[in-house]
């Protein structure tokens, strides 16, 4: 093996950061290389070339979001499929799964796809999505159609003085039943339901499961949560912002305890129904 930029023999294999181009943009990855041991030029063997391949795709894949290659093969696994019963599930051929293994790139309609029949949380994320979206505002919403945005930096917000779901999940119900009540709309569209342990926000197991899929929320000590970046408070209106410190005010003591207790006490909640959605025409008399 002759090094091709000074002829020179004596090569050791060594990490060499490669810059490749990957649909147009430059993608910068490290992978094993023979190094010329006198002027220091990388040279690549077939199954370093198909590494650096799989890699700069990978990372290209990484930087927009996509599945890599590794996940999607987790994701055959996971089944316990061949390449060919895969294709067979996601009703593809099966060239396309042995390109999406290697270094061929899916695209963006691809990979939602794929996600769809293989991710349950994102299925069921894609699922809670389409819900919304078919809901038109009404009394159940509070005048509005659901935010995700909105309900995240909400979340994220009251957090901080709530710290545990089961008291969180009251400031969400005062803070959006306490602006409907004030100016006729709720402040995220949240729909609440009468559980047994006061009102919550219709499916906040699955809503807060996403927030620590996207690393909005961690688990912290015990069953508390806790967010790693402060809210953005910007995207709330003036109203809007002083409900939501009102509320933070009030569990700020002693963490929700008392909003739990009064939550109890609600004719929002004595008058619905066991697991029934709760009706914001019930916050006339709040009692905070």
């Amino acid at each position: 093996m002759k090094c091709l930029n000074c002829d020179g023999d004596k090569f050791e294999e060594k990490n060499y950061r490669f810059t490749p181009e990957v649909k147009g943009e430059e993608i910068e990855t490290v992978v094993p290389a023979m190094i010329c041991n006198k002027c220091h030029a990388p040279l690549m063997n077939d199954a370093q070339m198909n590494l650096l391949r799989k890699a700069a795709a990978d990372a290209y894949r990484k930087k927009h979001g996509l599945l890599t290659s590794e996940e999607i093969v987790k994701f055959r696994s996971l089944f316990g499929m061949s390449q060919a019963a895969f294709a067979n599930y996601l009703k593809i051929g099966e060239a396309s799964i042995k390109r999406w293994e290697t270094y061929f790139i899916q695209d963006v309609s691809q990979d939602e796809h794929i996600r769809l029949k293989c991710d349950e949380a994102y299925a069921e994320y894609s699922a809670l999505n389409v819900h919304w979206k078919s809901h038109p505002p009404d009394i159940y919403s509070g005048n509005r159609r659901f935010s995700w945005e909105l309900f995240k930096q909400a979340v994220r917000y009251l957090i901080e003085f709530a710290k545990s779901p089961l008291f969180l999940n009251k400031a969400l119900f005062y803070a959006d039943f306490k602006h409907y009540q004030l100016y006729g709309k709720s402040i995220t569209g949240a729909r609440y339901a009468h559980l047994e342990y006061g009102p919550c926000p219709q499916q906040y197991e699955n809503l807060f499961y996403f927030m620590r899929q996207e690393k909005t929320l961690i688990n912290s000590e015990g069953h508390t949560l806790k967010t790693i970046e402060p809210a953005d408070l910007t995207i709330f209106s003036a109203s809007e912002k002083k409900v939501l410190e009102f509320v933070a005010n009030l569990a700020k003591p002693d963490g929700g305890k008392k909003l739990l207790n009064l939550s109890h006490q609600e004719d929002a909640y004595k008058n619905s129904e066991s697991m029934a959605l709760i009706s914001y025409e019930l916050a006339k008399h709040l009692k905070i």
